[in-house]
């Protein structure tokens, strides 16, 4: 008979594999029975602590947001810093939550998927999540461009700067193979999030000035 101990071992490791299945393959093509196997449990455990594949999922997620916390050491909200710096230190978190593996970088992965195919979770997660992310971009850009641009502006360059950071990492396997020189290693990854900020400090220059 298992001990009390193992119950909470159990449901964390379960946590652990399907953010890792989640992440790999996405909600819609990520499979219970894959969890299982992974996990090595069966599927009435899955059932027994977290209910449905949506409840899940959603599970998943808020842990991918607690280790996301635990680990987000930066000066993104700085108060002393200056906007742009705080947008390039804002992209960088950005770039390399989606391009590096590891516990901090699950929940922006985990976007990303929800980014490029929705799940029916998409309106729990636009709270919890989306949201709060574009509004954190849209205020930074709004310091950088002050009153010169609109609001429908402001988040058109929200999308066009997030755009670019999940494009590197949705189409990573194509642009190794048509551009090599492009490297994904830590000091690459760095090189990437620098240009994505440079990119984008000239459009919002460009359009503040029009």
């Amino acid at each position: 008979m298992a001990t009390s101990d193992a119950f909470p071992q159990t449901r964390e490791r379960i946590l652990h594999i399907a953010a890792d299945v989640f992440v790999e393959n996405g909600f819609k093509a990520a499979s219970i029975r894959k969890i299982c196997e992974r996990a090595n449990v069966n599927v009435a455990m899955v059932h027994y602590y977290f209910g449905s594949k949506d409840d899940l999922y959603l599970a998943v997620l808020d842990f991918a947001r607690e280790q996301e916390e635990k680990a987000f050491v930066d000066g993104t909200t700085a108060g002393n810093e200056a906007p742009d710096e705080k947008l390039r230190a804002a992209i960088k978190r950005l770039v390399s939550n989606l391009l590096t593996p590891g516990p901090a970088s699950l929940r922006t992965r985990l976007l990303a998927w929800e980014l490029m195919d929705p799940s029916a979770a998409i309106g729990t997660i636009a709270d919890r999540d989306i949201r709060p992310e574009h509004r954190f971009f849209a205020d930074l850009i709004r310091g950088i461009t002050g009153d010169a641009l609109e609001d429908d502006a402001i988040q058109r360059c929200v999308f066009s700067i997030i755009g670019q950071a999940v494009f590197y990492a949705s189409a990573r396997r194509v642009h190794e193979i048509a551009a090599p020189e492009i490297a994904y290693d830590p000091a690459g990854i760095v090189k990437i999030a620098e240009h994505i900020y440079q990119f984008s400090m000239a459009a919002l220059t460009g359009l503040s000035t029009h």
